[in-house]
């Protein structure tokens, strides 16, 4: 029986060979789409949950509550309300203050940048990081001189794992650090990867950080073993700097800190917060959509085949009519059915699978996703798809064939199609699909235009040509500032060179400012700018002036903290915040930072600069002139006549002269800005991969479904043709009944997708405009390929001679 049954079913294949490629491909691309959208969905609800008591673990977030404002919350906090945590929520068990920072480390000639994470010796007992080389337990940062490094660095630097009791140099001290133990790499989706750790030295707890509320420069972690506490923990930090007012002026406390406390994020909630609340990252709502583009790309494969599958059902009643008549029976008959259903699909699996691990490799250079094609997670999920499409597809076929009556299908000319409601079905089956692969195509583009809008986006400042030097903020090289910046400016193609700690995607401080008069105050980022600051990055001036080296009161000696007026340029909005009508009026006015009282002038209004993402409204700026050395500062480089890398390769060259004991850092400005666009546009190009496959598999299921119409209407055409219908008029007949799901598949599909991409784009400052250009244009493109498809059928049938279809059953 087993034996008749496979050859039962190779005849079949034999004789359906298109349909069963149809049916393989179409169901097979929907799987692997499926699959690798839920390996990318696993991989990014997963952040932080492979760290041993993750769901422990929470960081704090300085947050803000102000009456009638919208609030706000910063990720990470100061590190002033670190001593009475534990005293205040005595289920706290641990508590662990962390600061991260770009340090050169030094082995032997091997000199590099590396993370480098200051925190208490305790660090241990809030991370319960993998141990892989040194003794499992113990403190392993007991002194200012011992470190603990994760495994990647130690193959860089030794070559392997086993290196405790070595020694790195770091931040260029004196001192070497001799490593205590090597924990493992956290794993691709990760938020927190510390680098190199050693404990707070002595000098930092001078530091803003631990002195003053407002300098939110590392973060709080704290360790709750009771889940129940936790919400109690939450009400507590509400108002928690009203309650530890220490380092915080009154003046500032009413204004600045006005319902400002603490916020627990749980570690494994971290990814997706810090998404939301600084715009950049991945967010939420981006994986709902993936898990939903998965589940509609399965489904529509699956629909796809099980129209396929119930179309060509009705072409075997003969068969089984035989089969019935020589003994055959029904149960014998629903078991081939569902055996053919399972072992297609089986294969079909088998196909999608390949194509989910060739497709991997493309995800990760696509998106920068690093998934894994993990079996013990998709197994079970081809098993599921097997099983549940199998049964699904071969039920109905099964069960309707099955139950056919011998004499009544032998006896008709023709074997039996399902009648309307079938065809209605089968119609509706093809709506589904082409809305699904139309939504996807208009959310591909509409994304990638938003990436290009954002790429091509005027920002204030000219990129082209700037390159950025971070390194220039070594602690060794504060009082050389100048001096290696006047050394960067004679470099051959250099035309023109600065410092300031205001530079793309780095703000410097922020304070509530005020105009003299006004009780209005707002918020404004302020910082340093050097000579030839404006002209590096080619601002426009909108009224007065800018620094002039021949006003001394442009660059004087002292600090922010003198006495005297100091003169100021701002950005358009903060004159517009100020309360100036126009750039013109701000000009000679005095303004003054909140807390201080501090009087500044305004010498000059520059148009706004976004050096932030597009996710963040533009900021208002204000600059002060100054020769001094800069905390936070950055090299900001000119260059003309030359390409980036040549450019690049003469300034690390020239660096390497000028402070060889700290690694060169230098990145362009256009390469720092492609960050804003980079993730979307990586994104847009997978909606893109997912819509061509769902067009891919509608078209194939209305390719077999034409096929398989057109089979069924020979006799109607060829009578046509017989009263008189030319070939062109049953080519417009055909061509319009097979556009019309397609039509149809639009008005479904507009609104679904206008909802979607309007909730997208609102998480952008600046956006484009949700068009109709955008709906019209994918329509077309639908309902093009979807002739083109049943174009080449349509014409073979419409010009075949008649006598012959109607001599064929």
């Amino acid at each position: 029986m087993f034996a008749n049954m496979l050859l039962t079913f190779g005849r079949q294949l034999q004789r359906h060979r298109l349909y069963t490629v149809l049916n393989v491909l179409g169901l097979a691309c929907g799987i692997a789409t499926f699959l690798t959208l839920a390996l990318i969905v696993r991989y990014e609800t997963s952040f932080d949950t492979a760290l041993p008591d993750a769901r422990h673990l929470y960081r704090l977030d300085m947050s803000w509550h102000p009456a009638g404002r919208a609030p706000s919350e910063n990720p990470g906090s100061s590190f002033v309300p670190y001593p009475f945590l534990q005293q205040d929520f005595p289920a706290i068990a641990h508590a662990v203050r962390v600061l991260s920072a770009s340090m050169p480390v030094r082995v032997g000639q091997q000199l590099a940048a590396e993370t480098v994470t200051m925190t208490d010796p305790d660090f241990f007992s809030v991370f319960a990081l993998p141990i892989v080389a040194g003794p499992a337990r113990g403190r392993h940062l007991d002194g200012p001189s011992m470190i603990v490094i994760p495994a990647r660095i130690a193959r860089r630097y030794f070559g392997t794992v086993q290196a405790v009791g070595r020694q790195m140099q770091i931040d260029n001290d004196h001192t070497p650090s001799t490593v205590t133990a090597v924990y493992a790499d956290p794993p691709p989706n990760s938020s927190v990867d510390f680098g190199i750790l050693t404990v707070f030295p002595s000098q930092q707890y001078a530091t803003l950080p631990f002195t003053n509320w407002g300098s939110q420069w590392g973060a709080i972690w704290i360790r709750v073993d009771d889940p129940a506490a936790v919400a109690a923990i939450g009400v507590g930090l509400h108002d928690y700097v009203a309650r530890h007012p220490v380092h915080l002026p009154a003046t500032a406390l009413a204004q600045d800190f006005a319902g400002a406390g603490l916020t627990l994020v749980g570690l494994p909630d971290v990814h997706f917060h810090d998404a939301a609340i600084t715009g950049s990252g991945t967010s939420r709502q981006l994986v709902t959509i993936l898990e939903l583009v998965g589940i509609a790309a399965l489904a529509t494969a699956i629909v796809n085949y099980v129209n396929l599958a119930t179309a060509r059902a009705g072409m075997r009643a003969r068969e089984v009519a035989i089969r019935k008549v020589m003994g055959a029976s029904r149960g014998a008959l629903v078991l081939q059915f569902m055996g053919e259903a399972l072992a297609l699909v089986a294969c079909s699996a088998l196909v999608g699978l390949a194509m989910v691990e060739v497709g991997l490799a493309w995800i990760d250079t696509l998106s920068g996703w690093t998934v894994a094609l993990d079996m013990s997670f998709v197994l079970p999920l081809i098993v599921l798809i097997v099983l549940a499409v199998g049964l699904v597809a071969g039920l109905y076929p099964a069960l309707v064939l099955a139950a056919f009556r011998p004499a009544p299908v032998l006896a008709a000319s023709r074997t039996p199609a399902g009648g309307r409601r079938a065809a209605l079905v089968r119609n509706m089956l093809v709506v589904l699909q082409f809305s699904f692969a139309i939504v996807l195509a208009i959310c591909t583009l509409v994304m990638t235009r938003q990436a290009a809008f954002v790429r091509d986006a005027q920002r204030g400042l000219r990129q082209e040509g700037v390159i950025v030097i971070p390194a220039l903020d070594d602690d060794s090289l504060r009082q050389r500032q100048a001096d290696i910046v006047d050394r960067l400016r004679q470099v051959p193609g250099v035309v023109s060179a600065t410092r300031s700690d205001m530079f793309p995607h780095h703000l410097s401080d922020s304070d509530n400012w005020y105009r003299d008069g006004s009780a209005s105050r707002f918020s404004a980022n302020w910082g340093y700018a050097t000579p030839d600051y404006f002209a590096t990055y080619h601002m426009r001036l909108l009224a007065g002036r800018l620094f002039d080296a021949a006003h001394g009161d442009d660059y004087p000696d002292t600090g922010k903290s003198g006495d005297a007026i100091r003169n100021i340029v701002i950005s358009r909005l903060a004159a517009h915040d100020f309360g100036f009508a126009t750039p013109d009026q701000a000009i000679g006015r005095l303004v003054r930072e909140e807390g201080t009282g501090r009087p500044y002038r305004v010498i000059g209004v520059i148009d706004d600069v976004r050096f932030n993402d597009m996710h963040s409204p533009v900021e208002a700026l204000i600059f002060i002139g100054t020769r001094r050395p800069i905390d936070y500062v950055a090299a900001s480089i000119r260059y003309a006549g030359m390409p980036q890398p040549v450019a690049m390769r003469r300034l690390r060259a020239a660096w390497r002269a000028i402070a060889p004991d700290v690694p060169f850092d230098g990145t362009g400005v256009p390469d720092i800005f492609a960050a804003d666009y980079r993730a979307d546009l990586n994104h847009g190009r997978l909606f893109a991969i997912g819509a061509a496959i769902a067009i891919l598999i509608a078209c194939l299921g209305l390719y077999g479904l034409s096929a398989f119409t057109l089979s069924r209407r020979r006799h109607e055409i060829a009578i046509r043709k017989v009263m008189g219908a030319r070939a062109r008029d049953i080519l417009l007949l055909l061509s319009g009944q097979f556009i019309r799901p397609v039509l149809l598949a639009n008005l479904i599909a507009w609104p679904i997708a206008w909802v979607l991409m309007r909730v997208w784009l609102a998480g952008f400052d600046q956006r484009i405009a949700l068009a109709p250009g955008f709906f019209i244009a994918v329509g077309l493109a639908a309902a093009a390929m979807a002739l083109i498809t049943v174009i080449g059928q349509t014409l073979r049938v419409a010009g075949a001679e008649p006598a012959r279809a109607l001599r064929q059953n």
